[in-house]
């Protein structure tokens, strides 16, 4: 039942993903999906330093650097904080970026509805409060050597 589920899950992030760069491309964004992601996760989490988006997400270090340096061209975010001209260690969205942003979070909202279309209010805060203890004992297991 446990492999299920991990199936399942992986699954669900799989399809959501995939769904949401469909969506994008409905609205006419072009930008690269790596980007996008390290856009919203800007967005998301403002005045988080570029170390602390990698720890959240599991990303490569350079994919980032070079995103944020990408997206930093693109006028879609800017230097704050300590960053200094060779290192974005921390950015906040342009005027530009926010648009774009604002954008993305209405597709994943809409894709928030059609995910759980059916679903009770209270099925899905039950639901939510199940991911959050599944997330936090994941985050809170220890390592296995």
């Amino acid at each position: 039942m446990e492999r299920q589920i991990i199936d399942r899950l992986a699954e669900l992030s799989f399809q959501s993903r995939a769904r949401l760069s469909e969506l994008a491309r409905r609205e006419e964004i072009t930008l690269p999906t790596f980007q996008l992601r390290v856009l919203s996760v800007v967005g998301r989490f403002p005045d988080q330093a570029q170390q602390a988006i990698l720890q959240r997400r599991g990303w490569d270090k350079g994919q980032v650097a070079r995103a944020f340096r990408e997206l930093e061209q693109q006028g879609l975010i800017r230097r704050c904080g300590s960053s200094t001209a060779r290192r974005i260690t921390e950015a906040a969205l342009t005027p530009e970026g926010q648009a774009l942003f604002e954008q993305l979070e209405q597709i994943r909202t809409e894709l928030a509805a059609t995910m759980m279309a059916g679903c009770s209010p209270e099925e899905i805060r039950h639901f939510d409060a199940l991911l959050e203890r599944v997330l936090d004992n994941v985050g809170s297991a220890p390592l296995v050597n």
